[in-house]
């Protein structure tokens, strides 16, 4: 895949992210095969569990509540993911890795996580990371530096509605 794709997919998996009701990690996820898309997830409750606002605020509860945005793209995918490629707005947790690994994607790409969040969670990015080289999945992660409008190679009229909810996905 080419920066241009990369770009557009890591924008669709950030809006998609928007979707989450988690006040504090919002996650998207969007799988491909090639260009085409497969499937997409955010991070939330499973259908019918109400994500009551007392749960989504007691952490305890809510980690022990959430399928993750990868978990739930893999879910809703009903095919096999074998090759494909999976856009995350965050780099995904040893749970999630294993599962990708485990469906035998190719690719993995990623925004490159924060100091802040690095400082929480190098241990366990590390263990991702080192699944997929002994998988031999290529794993990739931009800065945000590196996901914008120009990059995404999208023709649009300046100033329509479109120029608007790129600027805010991709700037």
């Amino acid at each position: 895949m080419s920066l241009k794709w990369d770009t557009r997919f890591l924008g669709l998996a950030a809006h998609i992210s928007s979707w989450s009701k988690d006040p504090s990690s919002q996650v998207g996820a969007v799988i491909t095969d090639g260009n085409r898309i497969v499937s997409l997830g955010y991070n939330g409750f499973a259908a019918g569990v109400n994500d009551t606002e007392d749960r989504l605020e007691d952490r305890a509860c809510k980690l022990n509540l959430t399928i993750h945005a990868e978990e739930n793209a893999m879910i809703f995918a009903k095919r096999d993911l074998t090759g494909c490629t999976v856009y995350v707005t965050h780099p995904p947790c040893p749970r999630c890795a294993s599962k990708l690994v485990q469906e035998e994607v190719k690719r993995v790409v990623f925004i490159a996580p924060s100091k802040d969040f690095l400082s929480r969670w190098s241990d366990d990015l590390e263990l991702s990371y080192q699944m997929y080289e002994e998988a031999g999945i290529e794993h990739i992660a931009y800065h945000l530096d590196d996901i914008n409008i120009e990059n995404a190679g999208v023709t649009i009229a300046p100033g329509g509605f479109f120029q608007k909810v790129l600027n805010r996905l991709l700037s």
